[in-house]
């Protein structure tokens, strides 16, 4: 299991063009959770299109899925328990901005509602070990009754997941992440790049996906199909720093 370690974000030294983490841990450890998270639900994209996966629903919500069952599995507890806290601060900061703002739902949009998200990824947080996080959950204001469901939902999310991941065992023929055209000293590089490392160690994938840190022009990360590419902005990070600097 991994643990988190900050230093190395911020004692490389930096092109003038990269993304410059703060200084401070909380805000950098805020920034770091939600770009692990984006680059786990952006797996999950590449990984249907890759494996031709069947999506039964919203492929964003599948997407989201991976993404909280991979910090489960992958990090230690009180690790796991920051980026999850992290993230759900960040659906819950995008939302009370938007309320603020006067802005109407975005119900048209081929993602869950923020506040849908927040609730979803703490249950299935919390559902994945309910003994140990129940005061994560508690604290992180999910409800009684949407609880009782969150074991099963995770055991359902675990089971769906875990079968499309099963026999993808690495080897001479296989591909699997690279990261291309990106600056190995970039602090999200520096983040993603154990992520890469391990994923490769495990799975194996019938073609290469490339993982890109770019300017996008605008705060997103992405997969492209016809690239196979996972791409996260810089702006995606910029805009992290952002809503947590917007905390009151």
């Amino acid at each position: 299991m991994r643990a988190l370690t900050l230093a190395l974000l911020t004692a490389l030294p930096l092109p003038a063009a990269a993304f410059e983490m703060p200084e401070d841990e909380v805000e950098a450890q805020f920034i770091s959770s939600n770009v692990v998270t984006v680059f786990y639900h952006e797996l999950g994209h590449a990984l249907i299109d890759v494996l031709q996966v069947p999506v039964l629903g919203k492929e964003e919500d599948a997407a989201d899925t991976l993404s909280a069952l991979l910090v489960h599995a992958i990090w230690d507890e009180d690790s796991a328990t920051v980026i999850i806290s992290d993230t759900a601060q960040s659906y819950a900061l995008y939302d009370a901005e938007a309320q603020a703002a006067g802005s109407e739902p975005a119900y048209s949009d081929e993602h869950s509602l923020d506040l849908q998200r927040y609730y979803n990824l703490i249950c299935l947080f919390y559902g994945a070990n309910p003994e140990a996080r129940k005061e994560t959950a508690e604290a992180l204001g999910l409800p009684p009754e949407r609880a009782e469901r969150c074991e099963a939902e995770f055991a359902q999310a675990q089971m769906a997941w875990g079968s499309v991941l099963q026999g993808l065992e690495p080897g001479s023929a296989t591909g699997g992440l690279r990261m291309v055209e990106t600056d190995p000293a970039d602090p999200i590089a520096v983040i993603l790049q154990s992520e890469i490392g391990d994923f490769n160690k495990t799975y194996g994938l019938p073609d290469w996906i490339d993982v890109k840190i770019a300017p996008c022009g605008q705060a997103n990360a992405f997969y492209s199909p016809s690239e196979r590419s996972i791409t996260i902005c810089t702006e995606y990070a910029e805009d992290a720093k952002r809503i947590y600097e917007s905390i009151e």
